[in-house]
């Protein structure tokens, strides 16, 4: 199976070329990088999330993800279509609305479709860290972000779905404590968010010695003079320095030397999704599409949020939704399609 789809798969990217969709350069890079097909099925005895999804893909073979000198980065999102026939932009967020409006996406309930996904792509690209942006760990300061916060939706809805990810999350994500990276560019962003302060009365649960996770911070040296001093290094807190300027290449070098992080989730939200893909450093994005939710949920096309946009068909290099990729695989799950982007890379490959 795996030959059959890389074969399809390198024809498509000739054919992008020949067309002029592609460049030369972008065609050698993503032959280079390869692809990796999962079978949850055949290759862990999933039966359940085998129906769901038939095949996982990854955008990166692990041969080339052994080669890389920062770690292999994917990010995810839901977004929802703002039109009835499916022709308008998609959306990730409502602003104004409770969670960003995020939970509406699907029509106020959770769907089967992207708690799959999400679950697996949690277990299978964050199991040995996620990175995430000061911001958002602050925003969700009481949250951890494991594969549960998704998958407990299938608990009594679909309870043999569920067994199956309790069983990948035992073969793929127990051997290994999770970290999570996060990127404060400098001290006043230590500052702003009262990072400290909050550490100091408990509330973020990830710094939270019982939770077991280890954090690691990237961030400058003014950023790490002030915070260290009061969230001291220790057996689950330690700290990337950039430099006196912050340097998101450098530090995600030192990561991947430092740490043997080589793969890893990225759930730092859009601005920072944004930073690291333009940076060169974010190798795929893992989407599920939903179609519309209603006129409940959106009333007029021309109210839309411009920033909550994520995309739409004819955007990518290869004509599908998002801006500067292509799309590399699909699965349609009832009305919901779980599709994986890549996005080239720069200066990934040790010498």
């Amino acid at each position: 199976m795996e030959e059959s789809f890389e074969s399809k798969y390198k024809s498509r990217l000739y054919s992008l070329v020949e067309n002029k969709k592609i460049t030369i350069e972008q065609l050698d890079h993503f032959l280079r990088r390869g692809i990796k097909v999962i079978s949850p099925c055949h290759d862990f005895g999933l039966k359940f999330v085998g129906k769901v999804l038939p095949e996982i893909v990854i955008g990166a073979s692990s041969r080339y993800i052994d080669k890389m000198k920062v770690p292999y980065q994917a990010t995810s999102y839901i977004a929802a279509n703002t039109m009835r026939d499916g022709k308008g932009p998609y959306i990730y967020k409502i602003p104004g609305k409770p969670a960003g409006g995020v939970p509406l996406l699907t029509g106020g309930n959770r769907k089967i479709g992207d708690n799959v996904f999400a679950s697996t792509h949690r277990i299978l690209l964050g199991f040995k860290a996620i990175t995430v942006s000061a911001i958002n760990l602050m925003v969700n300061k009481k949250k951890i972000w494991n594969w549960q916060f998704f998958a407990d939706n299938l608990k009594s809805s679909d309870p043999d779905i569920y067994e199956d990810l309790v069983k990948l999350h035992a073969r793929i994500g127990s051997y290994n404590p999770i970290h999570y990276v996060v990127i404060a560019r400098s001290e006043r962003t230590f500052r702003s968010l009262k990072i400290a302060e909050e550490y100091e009365r408990n509330q973020i649960a990830v710094l939270d010695p019982t939770n077991g996770i280890k954090v690691i911070f990237i961030t400058n040296q003014n950023g790490y003079d002030y915070i260290s001093k009061r969230i001291l290094e220790s057996e689950f807190v330690n700290y990337i320095v950039t430099g006196e300027e912050f340097d998101l290449y450098n530090g995600m070098v030192n990561l991947r030397s430092k740490y043997n992080i080589d793969i890893m989730l990225n759930d730092g939200g859009r601005q920072m999704s944004n930073g690291i893909r333009d940076s060169g450093l974010l190798g795929e994005e893992r989407i599920t599409l939903e179609p519309y939710p209603g006129n409940d949920i959106i009333p007029d096309i021309e109210s839309v949020d411009p920033t909550s946009i994520l995309g739409m068909d004819g955007m990518g290099l290869d004509g599908n939704q998002i801006h500067g990729t292509i799309m590399i695989h699909s699965t349609e799950i009832g009305n919901e399609r779980a599709n994986v982007y890549v996005y080239p890379l720069k200066n990934e490959l040790s010498e």
